[in-house]
């Protein structure tokens, strides 16, 4: 099964200018300065984000009216307390206290509810650069704008937010295979390059070896799950549903449960579900830069601000650099495409022609169509949305 979605973006683009704006959620210090070279793990600004307070019931936890738990209190609003501290003190028979649940600054008590607040420090909050490049613009008081010549390889969908790391080629071709028994401490710290399909088991080799990411062309929605821990179609729900976090929800709360899945570990598909191999081009083009640092980015969102999952290899600056042009690629005779309907899935082919107007294809479907050649030789006819450019 693949699964697309109408991205006006290249599968492929190879040495471009990436030019990323990097920023704080909120305002903060900027720590870099325009001409300044970074590296992926760089922090380039920083700022805090205050807590929401933490609501106590006193009056419930000592079994009284809130006026009568008034009177009980013993700190001051103002006053620091620790994790533990008892706000409030029922004494004779039957004695009750009502104690903080966390360290924090005694807001004070509400005479209605019978309630307090606690205000917990504010978390601190930075962004790093990700990528390895040159700041050529700040915005002042939130971020960056980093810029480097990179090539870059769009997946179909991903797990996971953003990591970088020396890339491992793990596989010897885009439809062979990665098996546990081949992941050893040399993955540690690295992105693997697994090439076809990819399973649960070799996963957890994976993260047991200390790997930061994978990127793989395939793998079967119920070992996604199961490495997910979901079961049910349920499960296969996004995120939010508005807004810039709408995705994945990786890794899924479970609750009174600790996540079996280490929160920065990423994975990158590029085919789609099932077992399809890597389609070629992208598999030599990425282990062509084996050993050298790479950033990924696993983020995939469905809604709103549509995104892919993304591999961004930085290159030497070169005079020949183009800007990634953002529109959508043109499909025309001679473009190279890679095919998306399921009979075909992943495999590359060339466009023949393009005939006018809507045809009839093989599934009885009317619709704009392309003639293709498969690099087997074999040719079709396809409707252009089941065509992804890969340049």
């Amino acid at each position: 099964m693949s699964q697309y979605y109408p991205i006006p973006q290249p599968t492929i683009a190879n040495n471009i200018l990436i030019r990323r704006e990097r920023r704080l959620p909120v305002p903060g210090e900027v720590l870099v300065k325009a001409g300044q070279r970074v590296e992926p793990s760089d922090i380039i600004a920083q700022s805090t984000i205050a807590s929401e307070p933490v609501r106590v019931d006193i009056a419930s936890a000592l079994e009284m009216s809130p006026g009568a738990a008034a009177r009980r209190l013993l700190v001051s609003p103002g006053a620091e307390v620790a994790q533990g501290d008892v706000l409030a003190q029922r004494g004779g028979t039957g004695s009750r206290s009502a104690r903080s649940p966390v360290a924090g600054v005694f807001a004070g008590y509400d005479l209605d509810s019978g309630t307090a607040l606690i205000n917990t420090p504010a978390e601190p909050v930075t962004v790093r650069a990700h990528l390895k490049g040159i700041v050529t613009d700040l915005v002042p008081y939130y971020g960056a704008i980093i810029e480097t010549p990179a090539t870059l390889v769009r997946g179909i969908f991903g797990i996971g937010g953003e990591q970088h790391g020396v890339l491992k080629v793990g596989a010897s071709s885009g439809d062979e295979q990665l098996t546990p028994d081949m992941v050893d401490a040399r993955f540690t710290y690295s992105i693997v390059l697994a090439g076809g399909e990819l399973t649960l088991d070799t996963l957890y080799r994976l993260i047991e070896q200390g790997a930061r990411g994978v990127i793989a062309g395939s793998i079967r929605s119920s070992e996604l799950q199961r490495f997910l821990g979901m079961s049910g179609t349920h499960s296969w729900a996004l995120g939010a549903a508005t807004g810039e976090s709408a995705g994945w929800d990786f890794p899924p709360p479970v609750p009174g449960m600790a996540p079996q899945v280490p929160p920065d570990f990423v994975v990158i598909i590029t085919e789609g579900f099932g077992s399809v191999p890597m389609t070629p081009r992208t598999f030599e083009l990425i282990a062509a830069y084996d050993g050298q640092e790479i950033a990924i980015d696993g983020t995939t969102r469905l809604r709103g601000s549509l995104a892919r999952p993304e591999v961004l290899i930085p290159l030497a600056r070169t005079t020949a650099v183009r800007f990634l042009e953002e529109k959508g690629p043109t499909v025309e005779v001679g473009t190279n495409v890679r095919l998306l309907s399921p009979s075909y899935l992943g495999q590359m082919a060339q466009v023949t022609g393009l005939p006018r107007g809507p045809r009839t294809v093989q599934s009885g479907v009317v619709a704009p169509v392309a003639d293709v050649q498969l690099f087997t030789g074999q040719k079709l006819r396809v409707p252009l949305l089941d065509l992804e450019v890969l340049e």
